[in-house]
């Protein structure tokens, strides 16, 4: 107040009666707004014809363009805005394992959105090359080109052929899936098609390709540089080949889950249901191990720890290590179960590779998951959907997925003893056992959703499209 009084008798003090009259005063700031005004147009008319021509050079908006340095919102309807893309998806199998099942969910989503134009293609045929076919998703499955090959001078002949097949399908973008396709990076390199690769792995990328040969390892790492985008699903697993990252083409996109899809298949299913068809009695405590039988995934951590558990507790068990397949692990697997007394033996069930997991998932009460190198595995998300309490190595991107002591238990890879006391604990402990059950659907919920990541790779793909369109 006191400064509005100050200002005041300053304003009546400076205006005497030499100042100008208020009509003067009015009739000066007209005449200086016209000219703003005039100015204030001509900037318009300017800005406007700028504005045409970036446009005139940039056709279609994509989130290229963040929308946060316009006035303007872009559209999210990738399918509104631009073409449908001829995407080849480029797999390493098409059996039932992790990163196969992720190709096959964000294939059928962004083909029903119209976003992508799916074409499959794959080395190693499998289960699901069938449930492609059924929704008229064209699948080529043909002998890998660098069979037996292990020269550059081979391998560049082999792939230039190869390329030649792969320029006849017309293809707008490739996407590439899992390290074991490296080789399908260098040929869109060579077709001058964009190209995104999906990498799963968490291996050390020192060695990974070794077995190729130095020659051809050292181009698979050149391929690097190539992709519009190599996608990581954790940041754990990104973080390790983050050497490689010299043109900054790395991104991270965690895996979702569909749990529409989920949700269907444990509709044929009902706890009790489950549980009788597996033979399991009303107050024994089921074990759930979900994953390919294989030295990286750890089976043997288990049936190991089976034997360090009390008497009274292994009673009320009953184990179910699900993705058999046939290997030495496997039979090394097979050897440890019949090398426990009988009585535990009847308590372990080895049960092959299957789509039908749902009934397990059904009938567990506790998860868990034996891994020495994963990068963001589906089945952690899947045993989080099914409410169940886990119990799991803390490895790369698992960490990002498991809270401690909300959700479950760490346990160190290999120590079959420290696994023992835990898996007691949580036996014993029935309160902590519905405590990590509840937090389980919390704990996904603030995971990526299965919409956010595959909207997120549409607009990948869209976006690598778009680059080849501008010539970027």
């Amino acid at each position: 107040v006191y400064n509005s009084q100050k200002n005041s008798e300053v304003d009546n003090q400076t205006l005497g009666a030499n100042s100008p009259s208020e009509l003067e005063i009015n009739s000066q700031a007209k005449v200086n707004n016209s000219q703003k005004n005039s100015e204030v147009d001509n900037s318009e008319k300017e800005s406007e014809i700028n504005t045409q021509e970036i446009d005139s050079l940039f056709p279609v908006k994509c989130s290229l363009f963040p929308p946060n340095s316009s006035t303007e919102n872009f559209p999210t309807d990738l399918a509104k805005v631009f073409p449908r893309i001829k995407l080849l998806m480029c797999s390493n199998s098409l059996d039932l394992t992790g990163a196969p099942l992720h190709q096959l969910e964000i294939a059928l989503k962004l083909a029903k959105d119209g976003i992508v134009e799916p074409i499959i293609f794959s080395v190693n045929d499998g289960e699901l090359r069938e449930i492609y076919q059924q929704q008229n998703i064209q699948v080529i499955v043909k002998d890998n080109p660098l069979e037996h090959i292990y020269q550059r001078d081979a391998y560049d002949a082999a792939l230039t052929s190869f390329a030649q097949e792969i320029k006849s399908l017309n293809i707008d973008v490739m996407y590439i899936n899992t390290l074991e396709n490296f080789f399908m990076v260098d040929v869109a390199q060579m077709l001058n098609i964009p190209s995104v690769w999906n990498v799963h792995e968490s291996q050390p990328w020192q060695t990974y390709f070794n077995r190729f040969g130095t020659e051809i390892a050292a181009r698979a790492l050149e391929c690097f540089r190539y992709p519009y985008r190599i996608i990581f699903v954790s940041d754990a697993t990104r973080n390790k080949y983050l050497p490689l990252n010299s043109h900054h083409n790395f991104t991270v996109v965690h895996n979702g889950l569909d749990l529409e899809l989920l949700k269907k298949a444990s509709a044929k299913w009902s706890r009790q249901e489950a549980r009788s068809a597996l033979g399991v009695k009303k107050d024994e405590i089921v074990i759930l191990l979900l994953g390919t039988v294989c030295e990286r995934k750890g089976q043997h951590d288990l049936v190991k720890a089976l034997s360090f558990m009390p008497e009274k507790e292994r009673q009320k068990i009953k184990c179910f290590l699900v993705g058999d397949r046939p290997n030495l692990y496997s039979l090394k697997l097979h050897e440890l179960v019949k090398n426990l007394p009988e009585e535990v033996q009847q308590r372990v069930e080895i049960v092959g590779e299957t789509l039908e997991t749902a009934q397990y998932y059904q009938a567990a009460d506790i998860f868990i998951c034996t891994s020495r190198i994963e990068s963001f595995p589906r089945v952690i998300l899947e045993a989080m959907a099914y409410n169940l309490p886990i119990i799991t190595t803390p490895v790369f991107g698992i960490v990002e997925q498991v809270k401690p002591n909300i959700n479950g238990l760490f346990y160190t890879p290999g120590n079959s003893e420290e696994l023992a006391n835990i898996l007691t604990s949580l036996l014993i402990d029935e309160e902590l056992r519905k405590k990590f059950a509840t937090n389980a659907q919390y704990v996904l919920e603030s995971l990526n959703t299965f919409a956010e990541m595959t909207e997120t790779y549409g607009q990948i793909f869209q976006e690598a499209y778009f680059c080849r369109e501008l010539k970027l």
